[in-house]
């Protein structure tokens, strides 16, 4: 497993009366409900760009998301990095899907040897 996120353990269901921060409360994957469970009904993906390289500006004013995996160049070792990373978050997270933008993946599958 990566590094970037060593503190946090994988994200689990601990219950509405958990007191951890990133634990999930109120989805509970295992649980059934009307014949298939949470994580059945509740398809949940993470998104590239928005969660990794978007930064956070909108049509009133500029981005203040900060993003210390990334150097803020346009390098194949940050684009690897920053896959790297989003797969990390992705695993603890749990999350079963992801998705890119086509331009995310054709750009580093263009540039891109040495991806592991």
């Amino acid at each position: 497993m990566g590094t970037t996120f060593k503190k946090i353990s994988k994200i689990k269901y601990e219950g509405p009366k958990s007191k951890n921060p990133p634990a999930f409360k109120h989805y509970n994957p295992a649980e059934p409900i009307e014949g298939k469970t949470m994580r059945e009904h509740l398809r949940f993906s993470v998104v590239h760009w928005h969660t990794f390289r978007g930064t956070g500006s909108d049509p009133s004013g500029v981005g203040t998301a900060i993003r210390p995996w990334d150097d803020g160049s346009n390098s194949v070792a940050n684009a690897e990095n920053r896959a790297r990373v989003a797969f990390e978050f992705i695993e603890k997270l749990g999350a079963p899907f992801y998705a890119f933008h086509d331009r995310d993946l054709a750009w580093l599958s263009q540039h891109s040897t040495s991806m592991k």
